[in-house]
């Protein structure tokens, strides 16, 4: 097999894929409000990462295929220090996109400052000298290299699990089924950053077929984040707002004073009233609405979103989220005992789910087993 024309085509058309989709993320123009103010960072900083790994493929194509330069130190050199600032980079515009507030201007001045300490390590390890030293250099780089990796990731995931928590408790089906791309994108990230420092000590075959995945990983990483910017709003309500400023607003039609003054918990009174207010919305099936949000709630039954979710949370021991997966469930379980025939896609569209497979992982979810098998027990 002829592994240098292989790579060759290779090298080229990522760097040609790398170039035309950063170049497009950094046109690509959001509406100039404070709320897209983190978004755009983001996009910017993903715009960059993309970049850079197109400058570090043109490096490799320049030095190898053109001017013919047999040294693998320099091709391993440049191919860490850019996995190295890409693993800060990603990190950072994951923050900036989920969690603004976590990723301060000290943390970016580190972020810098270990960059260039990495950057002189791989310099000082390049003209050390006899190979030996060299290889010990390296695997000193790679070492760093994988560590960095494994706290970004630990960062990442904490930021994650933090902003699904968020989403639940605002809950929407749209942005529900949107964040689910960020596990897919995340662990194929997570997955070429900690293999960068074991690929580049493997055999040529295995570093071609990482830079081909490495092309697919950037195409699917673009779609996702145009697929985010377009229901950015929704997300940022959910995730950056502090919980504190989530709800200014007196709560409407609360027909009691003593309600109208409750602050940092309810009272018995508003309990009562909030109560009687969720019934009449759950016999009226609000529901199955698709696409429903806590604040299209709390304004059709007359109050606020603050006030919603502490009743949710202190008397029914739920999230947002959680309340209505089990309402719309339930009711998905009394037409599947009373209609036997009826097919799921129809059971899911009727309870208020965007779609089956929604539908099946929320029902085992609760359930703890899917709903043909819960049906095939009765």
């Amino acid at each position: 097999m002829n592994y240098d024309l292989i790579e060759y085509n290779l090298v080229l058309i990522g760097w040609v894929v790398a170039l035309l989709l950063g170049m497009a993320l950094l046109v690509i123009k959001v509406p100039e409000t404070a709320g897209h103010t983190s978004y755009s960072r983001g996009k910017k900083t993903g715009a960059i990462v993309i970049l850079l790994f197109g400058a570090e493929i043109f490096f490799q194509w320049l030095i190898r295929f053109y001017l013919q330069i047999a040294d693998p130190m320099l091709s391993v050199s440049a191919y860490l220090f850019t996995f190295f600032v890409a693993a800060m980079m990603i990190s950072g515009g994951f923050c900036s996109m989920m969690a603004p507030m976590l990723f301060t201007r000290r943390q970016r001045i580190i972020s810098i400052c270990l960059a260039t300490f990495y950057l002189c390590l791989l310099i000082v390890v390049y003209f050390l000298p006899g190979k030996r030293l060299q290889s010990y250099g390296i695997l000193l780089c790679c070492g760093l290299l994988f560590l960095l990796a494994c706290a970004c990731i630990y960062k990442c995931i904490v930021i994650y699990r933090k902003a699904i928590n968020d989403l639940r408790t605002y809950y929407s089906d749209v942005v529900e089924n949107l964040i689910r791309w960020m596990p897919g994108v995340g662990f194929g990230i997570m997955l070429f950053m900690l293999s960068a420092p074991i690929t580049c000590l493997c055999p040529r075959w295995i570093g071609i077929n990482q830079l081909a995945l490495g092309i697919i990983m950037m195409i699917y990483t673009f779609v996702c984040v145009i697929n985010f910017s377009l229901n950015y709003n929704k997300v940022a309500v959910a995730i950056t707002t502090p919980a504190d400023e989530k709800d200014v607003d007196e709560p409407k039609n609360v027909e009691n004073e003593e309600a109208m003054s409750a602050a940092s918990s309810l009272n018995d009174t508003l309990c009562d009233i909030l109560h009687e207010k969720a019934q009449r919305w759950v016999e009226r099936g609000g529901y199955r609405t698709p696409g429903i949000t806590i604040e299209h709630v709390a304004r059709d039954m007359g109050t606020n979103r603050s006030y919603l979710s502490r009743y949710l949370n202190e008397l029914c021991h739920v999230n947002f989220y959680e309340w209505v997966a089990r309402l719309r469930i339930e009711e998905a379980q009394s037409l599947m005992s009373t209609h036997p025939s009826m097919l799921i896609e129809q059971i899911a569209t009727r309870v208020g789910f965007t779609s089956a497979s929604t539908f099946s992982s929320t029902f085992k979810k609760i359930v703890g087993i899917t709903p043909n098998k819960w049906r095939n027990q009765l």
